[in-house]
């Protein structure tokens, strides 16, 4: 009776434990969001200050995390492990198509202010860095913190590995239902879910295969990059390739399917 016990606190924990996280995640940004908003409320808000007013947003509740967090995180796993370039190189396909669907959209799109001219310029480097702190804060929360919550508990077999990067996958995805109280529809924002939950698993994979959350990082902020780019220059008002919705669901899928095959060449790789 004491074995089932343990079994299922072994099962069930983690899963309270990353609800507990994402309340402190919410909360922290809430809050952090509110201060930051009171500060800057005389401001008058332009494309600039919108993106610097996100950039300290996130990188403020990603120091208040890591504070209480640090301790119990390693944003360098010490497994034994392959992280040569033709690893990374091999999982970034992905990633890299979707950074080129953006782009193209971009060239062929009519913007509103051009790419290379002082405002152009400017925004996309501050642009650049506010996303980068997006991908900071979020894969130390959902990599960096939750799945290794889920490793730690379930991680010494192998099941328990694609459990890990499965459930922390969903968690991540399930967190942007956030968007409907911003008046995001439904069916739209449960395809966004559907996707972060693929990325996910893509982003847990690279993280387990180099061992560096950086890496996770900079793919993560890199495609937020180019999506917000795209989406400010083109003043979210543009049409797309008649195929992207089915080039959009392929880079899903192609992410699910990539991040478990990199979690099973992990398990080939790794003993436990």
């Amino acid at each position: 009776m004491k074995r089932e016990k343990d079994d299922a606190g072994k099962w069930f924990m983690p899963v309270v434990y990353a609800v507990f996280i994402y309340f402190i995640w919410e909360v922290t940004g809430t809050f952090v969001s509110y201060v930051i908003g009171k500060i800057t409320r005389g401001l008058v808000f332009s494309l600039y200050s919108t993106y610097i007013v996100m950039f300290l947003n996130e990188i403020i509740t990603f120091a208040i995390l890591y504070l209480f967090f640090h301790k119990k995180v390693c944003l360098v796993r010490r497994a034994k492990g392959d992280s040569s370039l033709l690893v990374v190189s091999g999982m970034i396909l992905f990633p890299l198509i979707q950074i080129c669907d953006d782009v193209i959209t971009i060239l062929n799109g009519k913007r509103i202010f051009s790419i290379l001219s002082g405002k152009g310029m400017l925004f996309f480097m501050i642009c650049f860095i506010a996303c980068l702190s997006t991908g900071l804060l979020e894969e130390y929360v959902w990599r960096g913190i939750v799945l290794n919550v889920f490793l730690k508990a379930w991680g010494k077999k192998k099941e328990g590995v694609y459990a890990s990067v499965l459930m922390s996958s969903v968690c991540f995805g399930a967190c942007h239902y956030m968007n409907l109280l911003a008046g995001q529809d439904f069916i739209s924002t449960s395809q966004q879910v559907i996707s972060a939950t693929c990325m996910g698993v893509f982003l847990s994979a690279l993280f387990l295969n180099t061992n560096h959350l950086v890496f996770p990082v900079l793919v993560h902020g890199l495609c937020n990059f180019s999506n917000f780019f795209m989406n400010e220059i083109l003043g979210w008002n543009y049409s797309v390739w008649e195929y992207d919705d089915i080039l959009q669901w392929i880079l899903a899928i192609g992410y699910l399917i990539v991040g478990l095959y990199f979690v099973h060449r992990y398990e080939k790789v790794y003993d436990f």
